[in-house]
């Protein structure tokens, strides 16, 4: 049975930020592609499996009155638009930087040119963030021995939450950047967590909010390389 928080991280990922204050009631109703009506546990299901999206939502006040899917992108297909205008395909990355609240050490993105860079926002009390590291983990473990892609996570907390997290938590394997919360906007993540790749002259290749898709990315980093 899926977790209720990653139901819920997979509908806010797919809504847009104006409707993602709206709930999921009693009362709504959950249509398929088709447009017929299936039970909840028949979107949830279908929503899984990342063969689909939410095309049409209603609201009334803060309630959704019906929800549909429709058809995703295909699973293993790099995407071709990005998410948010702040993230346009092919445009500069705004320059941030920081320091390393793993090992002290500053990253910069401007010292990164030349790289692939992945950049992943997120937060301590985000639990589909939480969800998604060790795909994280086992993804930068794979590029471990390539110099030139490197991972880099933007996180909202303060470097003393941050370092007790990691020693609960462990080493994700890749810096960890606090006090993000302006970076973020300047990437215009709407929606945790976010990652985006960025490619060897520091412009937009691909993003992705919450799909837990490591095919994408890796198709977007080899792209980029």
């Amino acid at each position: 049975m899926m977790r209720p928080y990653l139901w819920t991280a997979l509908l806010l990922a797919a809504l847009p930020a104006a409707a993602q204050r709206a709930k999921v009631t009693k009362t709504t109703v959950f249509k398929d592609v088709d447009g017929h009506v299936i039970s909840k546990d028949e979107f949830k299901a279908k929503l899984s499996t990342g063969q689909f999206a939410v095309y049409d939502h209603q609201s009334q006040g803060r309630a959704f009155t019906s929800i549909s899917l429709r058809p995703a992108d295909t699973p293993d297909a790099v995407r071709t638009q990005a998410l948010s205008p702040a993230r346009t395909f092919g445009t500069a990355a705004p320059a941030f930087s920081g320091v390393d609240v793993r090992t002290g050490q500053p990253v910069a993105l401007a010292d990164l040119r030349g790289k692939v860079v992945v950049v992943n926002f997120w937060f301590i009390r985000c639990p589909y963030c939480i969800e998604e590291m060790p795909n994280l983990k086992t993804l930068t473990a794979a590029y471990g021995a390539n110099p030139d892609v490197v991972f880099v996570s933007v996180a909202r907390d303060k470097p003393e939450a941050l370092r007790k997290f990691l020693a609960t938590r462990g080493d994700f394997g890749f810096a960890v950047l606090p006090e993000g919360s302006e970076v973020a906007r300047q990437f215009g993540v709407l929606g945790y967590p976010t990652t985006a790749v960025i490619d060897r002259q520091g412009r937009f290749t691909y993003d992705q909010e919450y799909t837990d898709n490591l095919t994408r990315l890796r198709e977007a980093i080899g792209r980029a390389l």
